[in-house]
């Protein structure tokens, strides 16, 4: 599963055992002294209950304020269910990527970053001035990576990623698209590389918000290199009938004159032995449920947009378990 949480800041340094199910907003916000807002108590309820319906094993998570709020997040919310693991990035923002495990004590995980990873990009004016060699990813990529007690090669491997916006705040790369390319290729980069370490024998997942449109029938022109570089594939490129936009889609965006935009900035990308585990059933993008337990329409306008757990739907993705099949049955080709 992957989830952008949407600015997940749970801070509880103020918090004193009083009942979170019943709590206020405003006595919520009391709990953290910092001055970052918390995210609201009914939506963090909500991301929770998400958890909970989809059961995952492994949870991919965009947007987290930190080692804190997701160790809260897991305590309070999720009643410890789940193994934390996260790194801080490169965020200006403090948001960060993280991992959410099973707690299963037959397993490990070895988790790496690639924030200090260059990603061969400068802006114009800084190959202009010579100050820098290059930029690093916005976030990060981090990498996640599941063995079976005992072995030394891993049943599979994540990466998770948060590619770069569409702001542009100084006017020097037009929606961001000449940086986010420049991560996207060194993403891919990093992939190949694993492959190669792996013999192209062990499944890899990326996931993440990639913030422009990267299956393969609109792709964007800084996402090419996906399909040029790569022998990745999208997850629901991989479904042998067409999936709709509308199902594809994971945020909506709405635009001045009072259109909308469907939009999938969400996605899986499989490596061919992943593929070959693939349960289409069990893969769907989410839709959030209301009060009464019946999925939400999608919403019409930003207020309603406002009040879903995120601006972002969940992202799941179903295999046959690489962890329990034999390994040659797991890493056949």
């Amino acid at each position: 599963m992957q989830l952008n949480t949407e600015n997940l800041f749970l801070y509880m340094d103020s918090y004193r055992g009083q009942n979170l199910q019943t709590m206020t907003e405003d006595e919520w916000q009391k709990c953290s002294t910092a001055p970052t807002p918390n995210k609201s108590l009914r939506k963090t309820w909500a991301l929770a209950e998400t958890i909970r319906e989809i059961n995952p094993d492994i949870i991919m998570l965009n947007e987290v304020g930190g080692e804190e709020s997701l160790r809260n997040f897991n305590q309070y919310f999720l009643s410890n269910a789940y193994r934390p693991f996260i790194i801080e990035g490169n965020s200006d923002r403090g948001i960060d990527l993280a991992y959410l495990v099973r707690d299963d004590q037959q397993i490990q995980y070895l988790v790496l970053s690639h924030k200090n990873r260059p990603i061969n990009f400068l802006y114009p004016h800084e190959k202009e001035q010579g100050l820098r060699s290059s930029h690093y990813f916005s976030r990060d990529v981090l990498e996640l990576r599941v063995f079976r007690k005992g072995e030394f090669t891993p049943r599979l491997i994540c990466l998770l990623v948060h590619l770069k916006s569409k702001l542009d705040p100084d006017g020097w790369d037009a929606q961001g698209r000449g940086r986010r390319e420049a991560e996207l290729k060194t993403l891919i980069r990093i992939y190949n590389e694993i492959q190669t370490e792996m013999q192209h024998q062990v499944p890899i997942i990326i996931g993440g918000d990639f913030n422009g449109i990267a299956h393969q029938q609109a792709c964007e022109q800084e996402f090419t290199s996906i399909y040029s570089d790569s022998n990745l594939r999208e997850l629901f490129d991989c479904f042998e009938t067409p999936i709709s936009e509308i199902d594809r889609t994971t945020q909506l965006q709405f635009l001045r004159d009072g259109s909308c935009r469907y939009l999938q900035l969400d996605y899986f990308f499989l490596s061919p032995p992943l593929q070959k585990l693939l349960d289409q059933n069990g893969c769907a993008v989410y839709r959030y449920k209301g009060d009464m337990g019946f999925a939400l329409p999608l919403p019409t306008n930003l207020e309603q947009r406002g009040n879903l757990p995120s601006d972002h739907y969940p992202l799941i993705a179903t295999f046959r378990n690489p962890l329990r099949a034999s390994q040659n049955e797991t890493v056949t080709p």
